[in-house]
């Protein structure tokens, strides 16, 4: 009994969100073509496909992908509140004294989670950028989660604009929406 308490105690006085979700989150990167490089801060940290961990932070975070004869992209990693402050705050409501290690969590920043915490790069060939295929990939890989959410839903401004960009129908376009996974998957049935 007592044992169990000390691990209690250890775990609502040290940072609940260090514990349980470590100092750093792992972010899954891959891209079309494979074999993007990708860097942050000037530093290499692999190629696609690639797993990385990252330092949480409470800032936002921005990577950079590059391959030789593509554009160069930008990343930008968003971060929010993470499972970190949801387990201070789940230890703080069962804590008799109601501390936590929110502090703790808060000066290391492990409160905080990146997102997306997969993502995918759709590489554009230099001297492309301005082709139909390129503006629908584009269109495609930034707003995937809003066509699945709207093929879902039966249809919606977004699904409409893909189908006018491509030139499909719209009852045509859903199915393909609603079975992609990723990005790249609607990409390839779209244009082909």
């Amino acid at each position: 009994m007592m044992k169990k308490l000390m691990i209690l105690g250890v775990l609502l006085l040290s940072g609940c969100g260090t514990v349980f979700c470590g100092q750093n989150q792992t972010v899954l990167i891959d891209s079309d073509p494979a074999g993007v490089k990708i860097y942050q801060n000037g530093r290499l940290l692999g190629e696609t496909p690639l797993t990385t961990e990252l330092e949480r932070t409470k800032k936002p975070l921005m990577l950079f992908a590059k391959k030789e004869g593509y554009n160069d992209q930008s990343i930008m990693l968003h971060s929010t509140l993470g499972m970190g402050a949801i387990f201070d705050g789940a230890f703080a409501v069962i804590s008799i004294t109601g501390t936590t290690g929110f502090s703790t969590d808060a000066s290391n920043e492990t409160i905080y989670a990146y997102s997306p915490d997969q993502i995918f790069v759709d590489m554009i060939k230099t001297g492309e950028e301005n082709t139909r295929d390129s503006k629908i990939k584009m269109f495609i890989t930034k707003n995937f989660d809003v066509l699945h959410l709207e093929a879902a839903n039966g249809g919606g401004m977004t699904v409409s604009a893909l189908a006018q960009m491509s030139g499909k129908n719209e009852a045509l376009l859903m199915p393909a929406i609603r079975i992609s996974n990723y990005p790249s998957e609607l990409i390839h049935a779209v244009l082909k």
